[in-house]
């Protein structure tokens, strides 16, 4: 199944270690959507990423095949209990997402992919951890150089101390 990561998942070692039969498929645009920090994570220190609705921006990110066993893992880690569970943290859901750079040499498409959308809970700024692990996943996918100055010019919580 397809799955698209627009946040901490485009980290190759964290997706190697969350999903390890993950297959890279290629980059993905989802057009008219942005990005956002609507749910703070105590485990990363700050807000998380999610997406909305949003005219004229583009959130970009990796598109992922995932077998049914990483993709069950990947639910229990995002909170997601089930489609419509008044727990989930993140629901799943389909998103249209356009294929930009395929990694198999195919030609840019548009594909539905499931995507973790937060629900929001106490929004806040992400912390230069997660930030940081934002940054290098969008470095290492190459994703364009515009969106990456887009996503390093975000507010970071301050440290403690």
């Amino acid at each position: 199944m397809l799955y698209f990561a627009y946040g901490s998942n485009m980290d190759p070692d964290q997706m190697r270690s969350r999903c390890p039969h993950h297959v890279v498929v290629g980059l993905g645009a989802l057009r008219e959507h942005r990005l956002i920090f609507p749910l703070n994570s105590p485990r990363w220190g700050g807000g998380v990423a999610s997406v909305q609705p949003h005219h004229g921006e583009t959130v970009w990110g990796v598109l992922y095949e995932l077998t049914p066993e990483d993709m069950k893992g990947l639910d229990e880690r995002e909170g997601f209990l089930g489609p419509g569970n008044q727990h989930n943290v993140y629901d799943r859901e389909h998103v249209t997402v356009e294929l930009v750079r395929p990694d198999d040499g195919s030609f840019p498409r548009r594909v539905r992919a499931d995507a973790y959308i937060a629900r929001p809970s106490n929004p806040s700024a992400p912390s230069r951890r997660y930030l940081d692990t934002l940054l290098a996943g969008a470095r290492h996918h190459r994703l364009p150089e515009e969106y990456i100055a887009v996503l390093s010019a975000h507010v970071v919580v301050a440290e403690p101390g």
